[in-house]
């Protein structure tokens, strides 16, 4: 799971009508574009990620949580989960999309959407960074298996999974959760519109914490160590395999075949997150008016709006693909799934019949 804006409030989408060599799209180009991915493509990935998430979590806890790496995968899939519906949530898209930076609705149900908007917020930023140190956390948990196996149960323990889980997510809630105070509800007359409109400004809070916020960017920034971390521990993990597969190549014990089999699917998961982290990264080795980090900026290029929904789209396709990667490769996880499936559809096939 990772997280590609800065967390920061679009004071408005507006699409630049600027007639310079950036504006490589046209605005209708771009308008409609916008509205195809933010509109189709993100919320039916994201519909299809919530339900293969929810299947993870149902065959996951089958397995039980007694195993620190099925508490990992869980975790995952529920801040998965919550990456998906805070990114596509309504009150986003009525205010971002819709109304071009504002709540064009009555005083009450603007004032609604505003506190679901920053609810959601904490659910995509707060959740949703937690959910970028989970693959680190697996790393760390596999190099501890693979590395000190005799000592694995001693090292890394359900208790101490949860506590460092849970240390994780509050830190990033407190922290997510802060910045939403720097931001205020404000019901004024639009001259344009000829109503009156729901907007979010900076807060007096913002200007007193106007002098820390470039150290709050340097937290946000600081999740580049997640990746780092985890593609050094895949290395090293392969690496290690690798060399005690070969010593061990006459052995046929069950046991070794399945830590094998569970460190081959927790090293895909951490992969594909990889892949991705390296996809949206290319940005930031672009011209800045073609950097798509965020479209909070109030004039960003056609071309940085268009990679911006694209980086978010590859993002919600990271958060849904790892049920198919453990369907494909844990064929434990597999044949628990069918049989949920297969006593689901009895179970319907004679309640139907009777």
């Amino acid at each position: 799971m990772v997280i590609l804006e800065n967390f920061s409030v679009p004071t408005r989408f507006n699409l630049s009508s600027r007639n310079d060599i950036t504006q490589i799209i046209s605005d209708e180009t771009t308008h409609t574009l916008s509205m195809i991915l933010q509109f189709g493509v993100s919320p039916a990935i994201g519909i299809v990620g919530v339900v293969f998430n929810i299947f993870s979590i149902i065959v996951l806890l089958k397995h039980g949580l007694h195993k620190c790496s099925n508490i990992l995968l869980i975790s995952l899939a529920f801040l998965d989960i919550s990456f998906l519906v805070g990114y596509n949530s309504i009150p986003n898209l009525l205010y971002t999309f819709q109304g071009g930076g504002k709540f064009v609705h009555s005083e009450p149900v603007s004032l609604l959407l505003y506190v679901l908007y920053f609810v959601f917020i904490v659910m995509d930023y707060g959740l949703g960074l937690t959910g970028m140190c989970i693959p680190m956390f697996i790393t760390i948990e596999r190099l501890v298996a693979v590395f000190m196996p005799l000592k694995f149960g001693q090292i890394i323990t359900p208790m101490r999974t949860w506590t460092v889980l849970g240390a994780t997510t509050l830190f990033w809630i407190l922290a997510i959760g802060y910045t939403c105070f720097w931001y205020k509800f404000e019901y004024i007359f639009d001259n344009k519109l000829n109503i009156s409109v729901g907007l979010i400004s900076k807060s007096d809070l913002f200007y007193k914490d106007f002098d820390s916020i470039p150290l709050f960017e340097e937290i946000l920034f600081s999740m580049k160590i997640s990746p780092l971390v985890t593609v050094m521990g895949c290395v090293a993990i392969i690496v290690k395999v690798k060399i005690t597969s070969k010593k061990r190549s006459k052995m046929t014990s069950s046991k070794v075949a399945s830590t094998s089999k569970t460190t081959q699917t927790l090293l895909a998961v951490c992969i594909a997150y990889l892949f991705t982290c390296s996809v949206i990264a290319i940005p930031s080795y672009l011209p800045k008016h073609l950097s798509a980090y965020s479209i909070t900026t109030n004039n960003p290029t056609n071309m940085a709006i268009i990679i911006y929904l694209i980086m978010n789209i590859l993002v919600s396709i990271n958060s849904s693909w790892n049920f198919l990667v453990y369907v494909g490769l844990n064929k434990n996880f597999r044949d628990t799934f069918k049989e949920i499936m297969t006593q689901n559809w009895c179970k319907n096939s004679k309640s139907s019949t009777s």
